[in-house]
């Protein structure tokens, strides 16, 4: 019942809120928590398949999905280098940032 209620129910009604898309760093702690709920979501669907007589907590559980995340997030980075986050020949790009 916890998972479905912060995985899903909570971040969805959180973003009823018009209010809270709006604003960067309260849209991305609600998309850090449902993240972090996705992986409780698969160490409790893993774990007890390896460990049968309980749940066990290694240091790599929890480092392991850190440094994937810190390689992928590197290589997305080091790729969108030389690229532009602009669309360029774009003929309402000037109309939209006088507009913005």
């Amino acid at each position: 019942l916890g998972l479905i209620l912060f995985h899903f129910a909570l971040p969805f009604l959180l973003l009823l809120s018009r209010d809270l898309k709006r604003r960067a760093r309260l849209l991305a702690l609600v998309a850090i928590a449902v993240l972090c709920m996705r992986f409780v979501d698969i160490f409790w669907l893993i774990v007890p398949a390896f460990h049968p007589t309980g749940v066990w907590v290694h240091w790599m559980d929890v480092v392991a999905p850190i440094g994937l995340g810190g390689l992928w997030l590197a290589t997305f980075v080091w790729q969108l280098r030389g690229r532009s986050l602009l669309p360029l020949y774009d003929p309402a790009l000037q109309e939209a940032r006088e507009h913005g």
